[in-house]
């Protein structure tokens, strides 16, 4: 498919895979809405955007507000036809305090599913559309110093299974893809010395790029990580206690 003059909103587009997402689509001469909460780092990314932009600051975390100021993109835009729901936090937490925990599930939770859901209601309403969800390959994997955000991304892959389940049914010609990353050089992982198989940022969004393109159910970034998600769904569960 030729993502040439589509419509595409990307939540999250102030840093790492988000930002350089907006940049390669952007080149590929789609017509990119762009959300954060930063707003004055919208503008500078827009700035270097090749094509048409638009810019909607937005906190996922507030999930009510977050859906109207998408519908008031959409229609700033003239239409979708493709969003990324790539806005997400990161917690080590490993004091297991409640707070962070909790706006790790306001943003990748509550925040996704609400704007899955108004996402999946335009697009039904219009009869096409492509939803894309960010999930992780630490969706595969327990770790009891990040529990929230591991379990977070579990939950985007399943319940991106479970739409796409619906859209069948429902006899919908809309597509959902779920990209799955492994280890990027991103803001969010740049502190970490314990990544192995690590690709450059625009490595890893040119391989979003293409699954999107060819509106793959799921893609593995890079795919050499289908691999461990195959090895790790094995494991028995009383051995994760060593390796975790």
């Amino acid at each position: 498919m030729s993502l040439q003059g589509k419509k595409v909103i990307i939540t999250g587009a102030t840093s790492g895979i988000g930002r350089e997402l907006t940049l390669q689509l952007s080149e590929k001469g789609c017509i990119v809405g762009i959300t954060g909460r930063r707003k004055h780092l919208l503008e500078e990314l827009s700035g270097e955007m090749t094509g048409k932009s638009f810019i909607r600051q937005m906190d996922v975390s507030k999930p009510e507000e977050a859906q109207q100021e998408l519908l008031s993109l959409i229609d700033e835009m003239g239409g979708l036809d493709i969003i990324v729901l790539n806005a997400g936090v990161s917690s080590k937490n490993r004091e297991f305090k409640w707070e962070p925990e909790r706006n790790l599930i306001d943003t990748n939770v509550t925040g996704f599913c609400a704007l899955l859901n108004t996402a999946y209601h335009h697009f039904a309403e219009q009869r096409s559309g492509h939803i894309v969800g960010i999930s992780s390959i630490a969706s595969f994997l327990p770790n009891p110093g990040s529990m929230g955000y591991n379990a977070s991304k579990a939950f985007i892959s399943n319940y991106m299974q479970g739409v796409r389940l619906r859209i069948k049914k429902a006899g919908l010609p809309i597509d959902v893809t779920d990209i799955l990353p492994g280890y990027i050089y991103t803001p969010m992982t740049e502190h970490r010395n314990d990544m192995f198989w690590v690709s450059t940022v625009d490595k890893g969004t040119a391989q979003i790029v293409r699954a999107i393109e060819k509106k793959k159910f799921k893609a593995y970034i890079t795919r050499r990580w289908f691999w461990v998600a195959a090895l790790v769904r094995n494991i028995p569960h009383r051995v994760w206690k060593y390796i975790s």
